[in-house]
């Protein structure tokens, strides 16, 4: 059972939110978590990466306070390794950057504008049939309704013509 300690540190580090770039530091970390302070603004929902030398650190906002975020981890984090870890003198080449997490994980990549397209007409064309259905359903159950109610006048009517 892993128990929920937190560690204080002051590491320095790089996040990256959506295409900016921007110094950092991490303060706390426990096992799925970092606490990090940043001049960049960050909101509650979103992501970024945090680098340190070879680490990366992709996480989620999940609360700001004072200045800082708290940060939910994808994948477990180590304070010792954290600390550990020397700051990179210049940037990793374009070889290293697609290879930083090992090739056992896979890269998921954004849909294409076709593909968007596509998912688009789909789900047109499934709200169309699920509105269909709808409305089919609604004019039946109005329709067995209007039958009920009407059956027994339909009957006294029917009875006093002699049919």
């Amino acid at each position: 059972m892993m128990t929920k300690t937190k560690t204080a540190v002051l590491v320095p580090c790089r996040i990256n939110v959506g295409a900016d770039w921007d110094d950092a530091c991490i303060h706390e970390v426990g096992h799925r978590s970092i606490v990090v302070s940043t001049r960049t603004p960050l909101r509650v929902g979103d992501y970024l990466q945090a680098r340190r030398g070879t680490l990366v650190i992709v996480g989620c906002v999940s609360w700001l306070r004072d200045g800082r975020a708290g940060i939910k981890t994808q994948d477990p984090v180590s304070a010792a390794d954290l600390v550990g870890e020397p700051r990179l003198t210049q940037r990793p080449s374009a070889a290293n950057v697609s290879d930083r997490r090992g090739p056992a994980r896979a890269t998921v990549a954004l849909p294409s504008a076709a593909q968007a397209e596509r998912n688009r007409r789909v789900s047109s064309m499934l709200q169309f049939a699920a509105l269909t259905l709808a409305a089919g359903g609604g004019a039946y159950l109005l329709a067995s309704q209007l039958y009920v109610v009407l059956t027994v006048p339909f009957a006294r009517i029917s009875a006093v013509l002699g049919g």
